[in-house]
């Protein structure tokens, strides 16, 4: 099986968010859920010169996931939380190769 970093970007959640759903999609994986992973706020960006900014890219959260391949991952995403008509946000999955 292939690892795969699940990432979620969009609105940060604000602090008396439900997460409506994610207990049962999370439950829905079963083991291909390697990792619950968190939500994430506060991002820095960090320039080669130094300096830095709070204009963080919009990471919101990740989890990881395990499959056979890049389409069973996507399969895996299809019916996340974060994925309901009229959402904000968007997930990005990538591979993580294993060493």
């Amino acid at each position: 099986m292939k690892r795969f970093l699940v990432i979620y970007n969009g609105p940060p959640a604000p602090p008396d968010a439900t997460h409506e759903g994610w207990r049962e999609w999370f439950g829905s994986l079963g083991e291909a859920l390697v990792e619950v992973g968190s939500s994430m706020v506060d991002g820095v960006v960090v320039r080669p010169d130094g300096s830095t900014s709070d204009e963080a890219t919009t990471l919101a959260g990740y989890c990881i996931v395990q499959a056979e391949d890049t389409s069973a991952a996507i399969e895996l995403v299809r019916d996340h939380p974060l994925l309901a008509p009229g959402s904000a946000y968007t997930v990005e999955i990538f591979e993580v190769p294993r060493r």
